[in-house]
């Protein structure tokens, strides 16, 4: 093996995953913020019997929030792995079926919503006095269903695109409308439950706008076409995105049954507000590790398309490493936090409610980790296409794991137990990975790579494939001989091998003359170049600069340039089969076949 193949350092995957990271995040708190501002609002203006409203509204969304996490997991996951490919039509091709199945779907939600609230509202749990309340919440949080599934496919697409800025602006809206509209709704003109509940929706379609509008101008890769979807992806988007789903299906039955069973402990429903509380906080929090999970997800994919099974193991030890020790960090704010977050819904803290909900969230606190572990290892299985055991942790969360343990604690301990119902849930479920790891092999696991069961000929092996990352000219400067030496190495003639790593080492010196110093930001070029057993030459050429393509460059064609630079460009030029240029995640894409 080739010693220039050990110059890869990895900062380039790990800058991309704390660039593609808060996009990841901001995708999940997308819902949550908004239930937070109406509990708010609702706890301090309408007492704790507002958060129970809200409370037994929630296992409803969860339905619709699994409705949209299978289109947009699916999306995201196969996306992913076309733009690794390189086939941007196919992925062209995803992006509209995903919009035009969220659109269908969020409509019957709607209408559901809308003609079915009364029964609805019967079947979560409302009793007599909570009946009108909850049914008309129902019906004005119905207003903004669509926007609320749509917004979410927008913000993971948005994060393909690199336009993470766009996603912080369109949440920055839906907060800002949030706080402001409900405010008026139920402090200024006393509208109550049914105020929150229309404040969110208006919110949910201000952010969809300013989110979605992106879509709509030239500099999107992506855009939409009803000709061009292909509706025999639907099967791929289903058994995908299903596994992820099938959690949200089943913590909404596990929370349908939860709360019941708490009401029955506490008729006077401060339990369920406690819970309420607890479910609205942890909610944010959790987005945290659970968009390290996404985020790891998203780039795994990238690197599955790509073949490339030393970058996922890259990308899962940074999630492992730096994603942890976020995730650790928002769990011991929380902790610490707990009465404070608190007292912003229940300021006497003498009462009841109050410190139910301390407990509770102290608890939700370490289980923070242990449900980061697990979603790690649920999104990683998604992207490599392992549904059986996503299967099996699906239903460990929703019912399997957590259901049997909530009805032995609950109708006996209340909210402590169920407290610990939820601990108990993700720590048996963040072993699933480990156990998996240990039947997949028959042995224990002896490296990372083995711990997420990537098999050992997934890909190039290390003496088909040459890494390097480039951070300077002198960088550069260098590639051309490595190449040479890794293409002769493999037997490849020297025309070939002359041309290819002359090119190279001019491209990579453009973009770090031409770019590097354009944004005053530090960057990095990651180069890769495969050949096996009597296949082409496979090159790319990563970087993290401002969006550019190379095949676009005047020297690639210019018959009049008689540079040494604008020769070995078209020469190089001359022998190539195949070349494609795309923006990923906000990196651009290089590729060449020779």
């Amino acid at each position: 093996m080739s010693s220039a193949s050990q110059q890869s350092d990895g900062r380039f995957l790990s800058s991309l995953f704390f660039r593609v990271l808060p996009a990841q995040i901001f995708l999940l708190v997308f819902i949550g913020i908004n239930s937070m501002i109406d509990g708010l609002v609702g706890a301090n203006f309408l007492g704790a019997e507002a958060m129970s409203t809200i409370g037994l509204y929630t296992p409803f969304q969860l339905i619709w929030v699994a409705v949209g996490n299978v289109l947009v997991v699916s999306s995201q996951v196969l996306c992913a792995r076309y733009m690794g490919a390189g086939d941007l039509e196919r992925t062209r091709a995803v992006f509209s079926l995903d919009i035009t199945l969220t659109v269908a779907l969020s409509v019957l939600g709607a209408l559901m919503s809308f003609f079915l609230s009364v029964p609805i509202a019967r079947i979560f749990g409302a009793s007599p006095e909570t009946l009108s309340d909850l049914s008309g919440y129902i019906v004005n949080r119905g207003i903004g269903l669509v926007p609320m599934v749509l917004g979410s496919q927008f913000v993971a697409f948005l994060s393909l695109e690199g336009q993470d800025k766009r996603n912080f602006i369109s949440t920055g809206v839906m907060l800002v409308a949030n706080v402001v509209l409900d405010l008026f709704f139920v402090a200024v003109i006393k509208m109550g439950i049914t105020g929150l509940g229309v404040a969110t929706s208006l919110s949910q379609w201000l952010s969809m706008i300013v989110g979605g509008s992106f879509f709509l101008t030239s500099r999107a890769s992506l855009k939409f076409s009803f000709k061009g979807i292909r509706w025999n992806e639907s099967w791929g988007m289903l058994k995908i995105g299903i596994p992820s789903a099938m959690v949200f299906f089943l913590t909404s039955i596990q929370g349908g049954i939860f709360n019941n069973l708490l009401a029955s402990y506490d008729p006077t429903m401060i339990a369920v507000a406690a819970m309420s509380t607890y479910a609205v906080i942890v909610r944010i929090f959790e987005s945290v590790g659970k968009g390290v999970a996404a985020a790891g997800r998203l780039l795994t994919s990238v690197c599955y398309g790509e073949e490339d099974g030393r970058s996922m193991t890259s990308v899962m030890k940074t999630v492992f490493t730096k994603g942890l020790v976020i995730t650790v960090g928002a769990s011991v704010i929380m902790f610490l936090f707990a009465n404070f977050i608190a007292g912003l819904f229940y300021s006497d803290s003498s009462t009841e409610v109050y410190r139910l909900t301390v407990m509770a969230l102290r608890f939700g606190a370490v289980a923070l980790i242990f449900d980061m572990i697990a979603a790690v290892f649920s999104n990683y299985f998604q992207a490599i296409g392992r549904t059986l055991i996503v299967n099996l942790m699906s239903i460990l969360e929703g019912i399997a794991a957590t259901l049997p343990i909530g009805l032995l604690l609950i109708p006996k301990m209340g909210v402590l137990g169920c407290a610990i119902t939820y601990l108990a849930g993700n720590a048996i479920v963040a072993l699933c990975g480990p156990i998996y790891a240990i039947i997949y092999w028959k042995r224990m696991p002896r490296s990372l790579s083995e711990w997420v069961t990537i098999p050992a000929d997934f890909g190039a092996a290390d003496d088909e494939r040459f890494d390097a990352s480039i951070h300077s000219l002198e960088d550069a400067a260098n590639i051309a001989e490595e190449v040479h030496n890794f293409c002769r190495g493999r037997g490849i003639d020297e025309k070939k091998a002359y041309c290819s790593a002359l090119a190279l080492e001019e491209l990579c010196l453009g973009i770090i003359k031409d770019r590097f110093e354009a944004d005053k930001k530090k960057h990095t070029i990651e180069v890769r170049v495969v050949h096996k057993e009597d296949q082409d030459v496979f090159m790319s050429i990563k970087d993290d600069c401002r969006p550019y393509n190379p095949k676009d460059r005047e020297e690639f064609l210019n018959p009049h340039d008689d540079s040494p630079k604008s020769i070995s460009i078209r020469l190089f030029m001359g022998i190539v089969k195949e070349t494609e240029y795309q923006l990923a995640l906000g990196i651009n894409v290089f590729t060449v076949t020779v």
